[in-house]
């Protein structure tokens, strides 16, 4: 009962303002990922910010659009503060910021190149400036009359299990997105503000029905390191239905070597966590 308490809240959470935020984001990944258009400001408007973020975005769409990977100046991302997801892939994540809007990213590098990345754009919340911004977003984002899709490059890249198999199973667009380091990388169950579900907890959840031994291995295989803890999970949960596990168990060794530790929450607090002891208590859980 309580599960499916947990699973309903994350539901609802997606489709309400996250904390003092003026817009959705919206997180039903049965549809394309977007940005609402909401209006609720009525502060008076300052004219250097606006300014501020027309040059800025200018520059970004030049930049964007003439090298896709080139995009680690205008957005002053630190390199030092790249997080290691393993098999050589590391991971930012932050926001680039100037007047009223900004931009949160997630950029994924492989031996310190750029290989992927998600881009939100945060939006005024000032009805009067809706029209000019969506100018300034235009060839950035896909706009369509009330919302702003979220731009992805190479997503089609993080889908793809490190190891790929001729063998590899067909899955849904639910599980290629819980396969990238886009879902989340955070492994556990919940955490944050209200308790929250973690996205890719969510999805895990809503599509463990579908999960087949073949699947399974695939997911083992993921870029995102929450998603090869909860192939881990399901593998021990499930391991009679499994053949080859000797195979199963020496990758499974190789995925805590690369990984020792892994990122959670424990309530507001984000910590990490040795990833062999959280695996082993998710698996007792009953989810």
């Amino acid at each position: 009962m309580n599960n499916i308490i947990y699973i309903l809240f994350f539901i609802l959470t997606c489709l309400v303002s996250c904390g003092s935020y003026e817009f959705k984001k919206n997180e039903n990944i049965n549809s394309e990922r977007h940005t609402e258009l909401l209006y609720e400001s009525t502060d008076s408007i300052v004219e250097k910010w606006v300014t501020i973020d027309s040059i800025f975005l200018s520059k970004f769409r030049e930049i964007i659009n003439n090298d896709s990977k080139n995009i680690i100046d205008i957005l002053g991302v630190n390199s030092h503060e790249k997080e290691n997801l393993g098999f050589g892939y590391n991971y930012v994540q932050a926001s680039m910021g100037k007047g009223y809007s900004s931009i949160w990213y997630t950029i994924i590098f492989k031996d310190n190149e750029v290989v992927s990345y998600e881009f939100k754009p945060d939006l005024p919340n000032h009805k009067s400036l809706m029209k000019r911004y969506l100018k300034f977003y235009k060839n950035i984002f896909k706009i369509d009359s009330q919302r702003i899709y979220y731009r992805y490059y190479n997503i089609e890249k993080m889908e793809r299990p490190i190891q790929i198999s001729d063998n590899s199973p067909v899955m849904n667009k639910n599980l290629l997105f819980l396969m990238t380091p886009f879902s989340g990388i955070k492994y556990g169950y919940s955490g944050g503000y209200a308790g929250s579900i973690f996205t890719n907890r969510g999805l895990y959840l809503s599509k463990k029905v579908e999960i087949s031994t073949e699947i399974c291995r695939t997911l083992l295989y993921s870029k995102n390191p929450a998603t090869r803890l909860m192939a881990i999970e399901y593998y021990e949960k499930n391991k009679n239905d499994f053949k080859d596990t000797k195979l199963i168990d020496n990758w499974i060794e190789t995925v805590y070597s690369e990984l020792p530790t892994i990122r959670t929450m424990e309530g507001c607090m984000g910590i990490k966590r040795n990833s062999r002891e959280l695996v082993e208590e998710y698996v007792k859980e009953k989810y």
